[in-house]
């Protein structure tokens, strides 16, 4: 009889139940660091994080302490001791970021239309390629405000 992938990691992890919850609810403990880092190693009490891009490995490692006791809340019982960052292949990042895009649904974005203060600070400009330079980048700021 074949078992499900949810049963056989029940069993591997019979003696240590807090692996398995944390591969199960890995997703869900990270939350949005998730398409930043992935789980790649359980040794005993420390987890071995991948992490995608090098900026990334230095901003968690400074939130180390925050992350443990997160997943350790999680867990109801303290069981990780520490967390090992190491540099994740950008490869499989982009292949599995790839296919997430074809089935995240569009975020529709609101036209972008200049705030009256932001109209007025810009009317005071009288260069013309500064005034234009500067309202694109209001524009890409609205935008990329919209899609967060």
């Amino acid at each position: 009889m074949a078992l499900g992938m949810h049963e056989l990691l029940r069993g591997i992890f019979k003696n240590d139940e807090w692996k398995f919850q944390l591969l199960s609810e890995w997703t869900s403990i990270v939350g949005n660091l998730g398409d930043k880092m992935r789980l790649e190693k359980i040794d005993n009490d420390t987890l071995v994080i991948g992490v995608y891009q090098a900026t990334w490995l230095q901003e968690l490692y400074l939130l180390s302490n925050v992350l443990l006791h997160s997943i350790n809340q999680h867990l109801k019982y303290p069981h990780v001791k520490k967390l090992r960052f190491k540099h994740a292949s950008v490869y499989e990042h982009k292949a599995t970021a790839e296919k997430a895009e074809v089935v995240a649904p569009l975020k529709k974005i609101p036209p972008f239309i200049l705030s009256y203060d932001e109209r007025r600070a810009l009317s005071t400009i009288k260069d013309q390629d500064l005034k234009k330079a500067l309202q694109d980048f209001l524009q890409r700021c609205h935008t990329q405000r919209n899609l967060s």
